[in-house]
């Protein structure tokens, strides 16, 4: 009966590793909601499972924090082309008559908030960050996914 428990654990386990690896992989589809979820059953499981599902776990927490890293860094750049454009129209506004028509304020807010080419390379460098955000949480967790289902760890692997 202890082998059929024992078993019957470390199926659990490698199901949540699964389960794991599917909510990061979807992660970047639903603002990272689900990688939250993913991250915490890696946290909880990895010091329990058995040696191959725990190295896993680890893959999955560090896949999560280069993910998060790499979001945060989006959200500065995207950030901060935000705040230059209000500066812009700060500018613009404590300069300018405040009764001019609006067409001639977004176009003298935009010759001010383009002309030192700031926002629009933030705006570049945020896309960039959010796509490789979303490149390596479906890559990554792709790749553990396949290497789990092939009963191999993931990372580098000591030559047999």
């Amino acid at each position: 009966m202890a082998g059929r428990s024992g078993d019957s654990q470390d199926d659990l386990d490698r199901n949540l590793a699964f389960l794991a690896y599917g909510l990061m992989f979807f992660a970047f589809f639903f603002a990272g909601a689900p990688a939250l979820i993913a991250v915490a059953i890696a946290y909880g499981r990895r010091n329990i499972a058995e040696p191959l599902v725990r190295r896993h776990h680890a893959y999955q927490i560090t896949v999560f924090w280069i993910g998060f890293g790499l979001a945060v860094l989006s959200a500065v750049m995207g950030l901060g082309a935000v705040v230059i454009g209000f500066a812009a129209a700060f500018k613009v506004l404590t300069d300018k008559d405040p009764s001019a028509n609006l067409d001639a304020f977004f176009s003298e807010v935009y010759k001010e908030s383009v002309s030192n080419h700031a926002i629009p390379i933030l705006l570049i460098s945020a896309f960039v960050f959010l796509i490789t955000t979303g490149l390596w949480l479906v890559g990554a967790s792709g790749y553990g996914f396949f290497r789990l289902a092939s009963n191999k760890p993931v990372g580098q692997s000591s030559p047999s």
